[in-house]
């Protein structure tokens, strides 16, 4: 991964954008939602950015190598190669991240597509390879989150401080489980209420053999490790279903007889056929086999 993805605070930041053209304007509809503080340099601007000058400043004049200090971000938009590389190469020098149009190996970020529920946000990116593949994957993931989800975010948001820390996870995939995505304020209320009062989910372990070709896990396999809360293993544990895993779950390596209590959900992958069952204390256990889940 060349590109790792990152969320950074933008507030009190100043962005520079170099151009007044059709490209410039893609950037700044794109930075207009953020907090910075934006401002453009260009002699002149397009009809689409006179029209809107009062999201950013507007200096109307030449860029100048002494524009790019003190900018915590720089974006280089304009058609001539020569200045978009020049302009990188002193935003560098200058400490600040700079993301040049076109040209991603004089770029030190790319901005990704995104998909915008504030505060739910989704940035799709390809490391610049495939940016047709990343504008179809985009289109997608909007058309299956509802515009309220960033309603529902900022409620669960608010509500979570409601919730004992170690019962929050159980209540919010009771709430989730009853509400699904959609906010209401009505019903989503009550089906909050409901799930704070409900009793604890009981505890349960899906087997994986360590063997277990990931490319070849049934759906309903993939859905349950990612709502695992700690992944158990006998032996090395396989990166591929490691990697299949929730990223914030516990690890650690266990033997057949000094198996933990089952505390939520865990994932088991052993590396032997024994049953394991009887050292489990009373947990549900399920098992992948032949393309299936069963228990």
């Amino acid at each position: 991964m060349r590109y790792f993805p990152l969320f950074f605070d933008t507030r009190e930041r100043q962005l520079l954008i170099v151009g007044g053209g059709e490209v410039a304007a893609r950037k700044l509809s794109l930075w207009r939602r953020s907090e910075m503080a934006i401002t453009l340099v260009s002699p002149a601007l397009n009809g689409e950015l006179s029209a809107r000058q009062g999201e950013f400043t507007w200096l109307a004049q030449e860029f100048s190598d002494e524009l790019v200090r003190g900018k915590h971000g720089v974006i280089a938009a304009t058609d001539d190669e020569v200045l978009n590389r020049r302009v990188a190469a002193l935003a560098r020098q200058a400490g600040a991240w700079v993301n040049v149009v076109d040209d991603p190996e004089s770029c030190t970020v790319i901005t990704p597509a995104i998909v915008d529920r504030t505060p739910m946000v989704v940035a799709i990116g390809s490391e610049g390879a495939a940016p047709v593949l990343v504008k179809e994957l985009r289109r997608r993931i909007e058309s299956l989150l509802p515009e309220s989800l960033g309603a529902l975010a900022r409620f669960m948001g608010q509500a979570r401080y409601r919730i004992p820390l170690k019962l929050r996870r159980s209540v919010w995939e009771r709430f989730l489980g009853s509400n699904g995505l959609e906010w209401d304020e009505q019903r989503s209320q009550g089906r909050f209420q409901t799930a704070l009062e409900g009793e604890e989910l009981p505890g349960w372990v899906l087997l994986i053999p360590a063997d277990q070709d990931a490319e070849l896990l049934p759906l309903k396999a993939v859905r349950l490790m990612q709502e695992c809360d700690a992944l158990w293993h006998q032996g090395p544990l396989p990166r591929a279903l490691d990697e299949l895993c929730r990223r914030d779950a516990s690890r650690m390596e266990v033997s057949d007889s000094a198996l933990p209590e089952v505390r939520g959900k865990v994932m088991l992958v052993v590396s032997s056929e024994a049953d394991l069952t009887a050292h489990l204390k009373g947990a549900r256990v399920m098992r992948v086999e032949s393309g299936r889940v069963t228990g």
